[in-house]
Parts: C-alpha cells; sequence; structure tokens
C-alpha cells in the first residue's frame, strides 16, 4: 500500500480501433459493468451510457461511478479512436485493463498516460510530513 497520494490515474488513447465495436452502446455498457469487477473495484451506480449520432454512428460516451472514483470511454467509430480514463484511489493491475479493454475493442495500437494523482494527499498524515520535510531538506542543500 502507498503511504500518500491519492491514487492511479490510467489515461488510454486506442487507435485503429473496430469501428463497428465503438459504435455498439450496449458493448460500451458491458465494459463499464465488467471492468470494474474484473480491477477488484466497487461499483456505486450502474453505468451511464449515451450514443451520438443514429446507432451511435457519432460515437458513445460512457462512465461508471466507482467507490474508488471513476471509470470513462468516450468512442469516436468514423476515425477508429476511443480514449479511457480510469481513476482510483487504490492500486490496479494496469497490464490487466489494457489486455482486458485491446480485446473488447479490437485496438489496433494504443498509448498510455499514468499519473498519480493528489501526490500530497496523505493517508499517513505523520509519514507525508515527513516525506515533505526531508524533499525540502534535501533541496535546501542542493540549492544553498
Amino acid at each position: 500500500m502507498e503511504l500518500f497520494g491519492f491514487g492511479p490515474h490510467l489515461m488510454i488513447d486506442g487507435y485503429n480501433a473496430n469501428p463497428a465495436r465503438l459504435r455498439d452502446a450496449e458493448l460500451v455498457r458491458q465494459v463499464l459493468d465488467e471492468l470494474p469487477e474484473e480491477m477488484e473495484m466497487t461499483k456505486v451506480l450502474p453505468p451511464f451510457v449515451y450514443s451520438y449520432g443514429p446507432d451511435g454512428e457519432d460515437g458513445v460516451t460512457g462512465v461508471v461511478i466507482i467507490a474508488e472514483s471513476h471509470i470513462a470511454i468516450h468512442t469516436f467509430p468514423k476515425k477508429a479512436f476511443l480514449s479511457i480514463d480510469i481513476f482510483s484511489c487504490k492500486a490496479f493491475d494496469m497490464a490487466k485493463a489494457l489486455r482486458y479493454l485491446a480485446e473488447k475493442f479490437e485496438i489496433g495500437r494504443y498509448e498510455t498516460y499514468m499519473i498519480n494523482r493528489g501526490k500530497e494527499f496523505p493517508k499517513d498524515p505523520e509519514l507525508a510530513r515527513q516525506i515533505v520535510l526531508g524533499e525540502r531538506e534535501y533541496l535546501e542543500a542542493r540549492v544553498g
């Protein structure tokens, strides 16, 4: 368990994905319904999914609120592109999430970005204080 920081935010840009799957609002709903359990997260509400254009021709947007934060999917079938955010206050198996999503949407290639959100969010306030003080002392010694 990390002792400070809020948690990981994985962002995925998927290219050359299957346009038929990107138009499929029911598939997006299924993914948002299954992925939290796959990632050992807790759904708070059922997924909300909205299709743009006839039969999702212009894309599908969906989100599921999880106790740990949220998962969002935005598809663009005409560009064979989708973007996905998985934000959680606890660590999760990112490789497993990528495999699952790449298979479901038949993603040709993807780029990922991962940031640790809330670096100063203390899970253990005393330890976080000590870490921040230690970083300040180190920087003062380097600058001084």
